[in-house]
């Protein structure tokens, strides 16, 4: 039975506060947030000690937090803690569908936002008559790249390049997952758009808005702590018992970059010349792009791998069947190969090495990781070793067990990460594939890789073994520098939002030397810098479908055969 003073207190936490959280609501609420960081985050201390920022040091953002004015506010302090990580698969998400948008697509080129493509439906010509190619000088009268910056507070990627051109994209197409105050801009935008004769003029664009918006956090329940602490002092058998919730975890693909042009995309943004011919691509089951060309008397080969997120993981064979029939079409019709990886957002770390199989003629190291070890994450494998036992082939059932030891072992000596995990096959060293006569599978001839800043995660682990293993040249922009895995965790009891968390480290197969960090084997924010840099982000590729582009990777490729 409750006592009156035990329902005394049940009322005083059950008591609605008046619309925004309390500045205790709010300390609470970060300090949850933080807590799932300090326990899940793996590449902890690689951010502290290379980036300068310490997760666990939570005095300047709770001063912050009790300060804030509004709830609001406080979902901007959130994302800009997790967007000090520089760290792709770790963020904030306001729990909102609400979207702004202008039907524009701006990114940076030259240094400058420029206007990518337009919704003539939505911006007839007629009325707005800018163009691909202009300039966006002014949004609201301040600085497009002012503005820019302001948004990459609150999402930042493993590289500034990769993280402005991402907020440049919600210049004009603003979510309030991302962006917590997406909600209060105004009924229109008005954009100074300078013209490629140089002339400039004001635009006004209706925003629109779609989805419901956040305002606010509360009312909810308002712990009475002072009052609380006396009652526990009085009566503590009355205390009831609380229990932290369940976190339940959720496979989650990173959708931040989707409204970039090519982000994910099967196709390529450049135009090839009159003379290719291409193979896939053109129908709805073609899983890749690819074709050829004939250039200065060599033959010359494409595909485009443009997600390594498979469709579906009950018949991920059938990619890679596709990927292998057209790797033997390759292999017999061309003297070189390029395969293109850029503007693709990652996935499953296996599957780009199993389609990298097809590339690798011999025997190469792969990837491996760092987890960091949890009591969710024990169980998870002991369930899948139990698992494993009766529905895996053995070699599968070896991984797995050899992963659950070392966990057990790094949980048990309370390290903040395992040594080198191998999550695909047994060890570092991987076998060249061959069919069942013993015939090599692999493509054996020169291959360039087309990189850039928008190649991530798994797109940054392909790119590395084959770097490493000296099986190809990459061309073009630093990869993204996303080296971990991500889970997905609910976070925030006030905020009710979601939280992105890296709980493992990608370790490449080779050190390697990286500006502005040590030499290191880890990919995390260093990434993959090209063998041959070129930046496709100016306006002539813009203007021109890759034109210069092409015509340069082209060159590039030629001077590979032997």
């Amino acid at each position: 039975m409750r006592t009156p003073r035990a329902a005394a207190l049940l009322f005083c936490l059950l008591t609605p506060a008046m619309a925004q959280l309390t500045p205790d609501q709010k300390a609470l609420d970060f300090q949850t947030i933080a807590s799932l960081y300090a326990k899940q985050y793996a590449p902890y201390e690689w951010k502290r000690d290379q980036l300068g920022f310490d997760l666990m040091d939570l005095r300047p953002w709770l001063e912050r937090v009790r300060a804030s004015k509004d709830d609001i506010e406080y979902l901007e302090i959130v994302a800009e803690y997790t967007a000090k990580l520089n760290d792709v698969h770790s963020y904030s998400v306001v729990n909102s569908n609400f979207v702004a948008d202008l039907h524009l697509f701006t990114d940076i080129y030259d240094g400058k936002v420029l206007i990518e493509s337009i919704s003539r439906t939505f911006l007839p010509a007629a009325r707005y008559d800018f163009a691909v190619g202009d300039e966006l000088v002014q949004i609201d009268g301040r600085p497009a790249m002012e503005v820019v910056r302001e948004i990459a507070k609150w999402n930042a990627f493993g590289n500034e390049r990769s993280t402005l051109r991402w907020a440049a994209d919600q210049l004009v197409f603003r979510t309030q997952s991302s962006v917590p105050r997406a909600h209060l801009l105004g009924e229109q935008a008005q954009l100074l758009i300078r013209r490629a004769d140089g002339s400039e003029r004001t635009y006004a664009i209706p925003w629109d808005k779609d989805g419901t918006p956040i305002t606010k956090l509360g009312p909810g329940p308002n712990f009475r702590f002072a009052r609380a602490a006396r009652e526990q002092e009085e009566a503590p058998s009355d205390e009831p018992a609380w229990r932290k919730p369940w976190m339940q975890l959720q496979r989650h693909r990173d959708l931040r970059g989707k409204h970039l042009r090519g982000y994910a995309e099967r196709d390529p943004v450049f135009r090839f010349p009159p003379n290719f011919q291409q193979r896939l691509g053109r129908n709805r089951s073609d899983f890749f792009n690819s074709g050829t060309w004939q250039e200065g008397g060599k033959r010359l080969g494409y595909i485009r791998i443009g997600t390594f997120e498979p469709v579906n993981f009950s018949i991920l064979n059938v990619p890679i069947r596709q990927f292998a029939a057209e790797i033997a079409f390759l292999q017999a019709n061309t003297d070189v190969l390029v395969v293109d990886i850029t503007r693709n957002p990652g996935g499953y770390g296996c599957y780009a090495e199993w389609l990298l199989q097809y590339l690798m003629p011999g025997t190469f190291q792969t990837f491996g990781e760092e987890v960091r070890p949890s009591l969710a994450r024990l169980q998870d494998w002991r369930f899948a070793a139990a698992d494993a036992e009766e529905f895996a082939e053995p070699w599968e059932t070896a991984i797995i067990k050899n992963i659950l030891k070392d966990l057990e072992t790094a949980y048990s000596e309370n390290r903040g990460r395992t040594g080198t995990l191998h999550m695909c096959n047994l060890g570092p060293t991987v076998e060249p594939i061959r069919d069942n006569a013993g015939r090599l599978l692999a493509y054996t001839k020169p291959i360039l890789l087309l990189t850039d800043e928008f190649t991530v995660s798994a797109g940054d682990i392909f790119a590395a073994i084959a770097q490493d293993n000296r099986r190809a040249k990459v061309f073009g922009f630093r990869t993204a520098g996303a080296g971990g895995s991500t889970e997905r965790f609910q976070a925030g009891f006030y905020s009710e939002g979601f939280a992105s968390v890296t709980p493992s480290l990608v370790v490449r197969p080779e050190i390697r030397g990286a500006a502005g960090f040590p030499a290191t084997r880890y990919l995390e924010n260093t990434g993959v810098r090209p063998d041959i840099e070129y930046d496709y982000q100016t306006r002539d590729n813009l203007i021109n479908a890759g034109r210069d582009f092409v015509s340069a990777f082209t060159k590039a490729a030629l001077e590979l055969v032997p």
